[in-house]
């Protein structure tokens, strides 16, 4: 059947599914609908309902169908309903490949994973609600990455970037007292937790250096809450701790113009 596939006029790919459409110049009206899949066929289904859905309709009209319309959509490999439908997403790149994106397809640009329809704006609310959030679990969630595999760098990125502007610590706790009265994160020297951790990691090595202690304690920083600092020091006694942490503290100050109250685990 393949071979009538040049008279198609409008194509896109991606989760393993190539889909053709036979638009009819005239009038702007979807003659014919083609689809192959590559491997186990797992969308056969979905876009057997949405070809038949589809099929006659204008594109306007058929930019205007929803997953809500359909009454099957393949699951993640995880069972949970995706973001959205394979076959839908398909459909709308296929058109816009027709027509030119920047006439229907507006979104495009927010797009981070053409085979499955998720923006980054998407990725960014998985990662506020969960500071722990990584690719795998957007896997689960979204299929996201999981057919081509182009979008993996940005999606990574996207991640990084986002735990750090918002201060999220991966595997670290956070408790109300870094937000402020409208649930907003609370920056410290006009920056969030995160990149303020890394700040006075990096303060804190230099004064190690220059105090030539870095063979005899390991200083490590395990949580920030506003301006209090939980710090592991190694070897540790009551007396070592105090005369460390205050003369950390005293120099965090003299470089950052904050005082830090310094606790340790001891």
């Amino acid at each position: 059947m393949m071979e009538t596939t040049a008279f198609f006029n409008a194509k896109a790919q991606g989760g393993g599914v190539s889909l053709f459409l036979d638009i009819n110049p005239k009038n702007d009206t979807i003659k014919e609908f083609f689809y192959e899949e590559t491997g186990f066929s797992r969308y056969s289904i979905e876009l057997d309902e949405l070809k038949m859905i589809c099929l006659g309709k204008s594109l306007t009209d058929a930019l205007l169908i929803k997953r809500s319309d359909l009454q099957f959509v393949t699951k993640t490999k995880s069972g949970q309903e995706p973001m959205a439908a394979l076959g839908l997403t398909l459909l709308k790149s296929a058109i816009a490949d027709y027509v030119g994106i920047g006439r229907f397809y507006k979104e495009h640009s927010d797009m981070v994973c053409l085979c499955f329809s998720v923006t980054k704006k998407d990725i960014v609310e998985h990662v506020l609600a969960d500071k722990d959030f990584e690719l795998k679990t957007l896997i689960q969630k979204t299929m996201a990455s999981s057919a081509c595999g182009s979008c993996r760098p940005a999606i990574e990125s996207i991640i990084i970037e986002t735990r750090n502007q918002h201060g999220l610590i991966k595997g670290m706790d956070h408790s109300k007292s870094r937000l402020d009265a409208n649930g907003k994160w609370i920056k410290v020297a006009n920056m969030y937790p995160g990149p303020l951790l890394i700040k006075i990691e990096e303060l804190k090595n230099t004064w190690m250096k220059r105090e030539g202690i870095v063979d005899q304690y390991q200083i490590e920083f395990l949580n920030i809450e506003g301006l209090h600092l939980t710090v592991k020091i190694n070897p540790s006694s009551e007396k070592t701790d105090a005369a460390l942490t205050s003369a950390l503290s005293d120099y965090l100050k003299s470089e950052l113009g904050i005082l830090f109250f310094l606790h340790s685990t001891l």
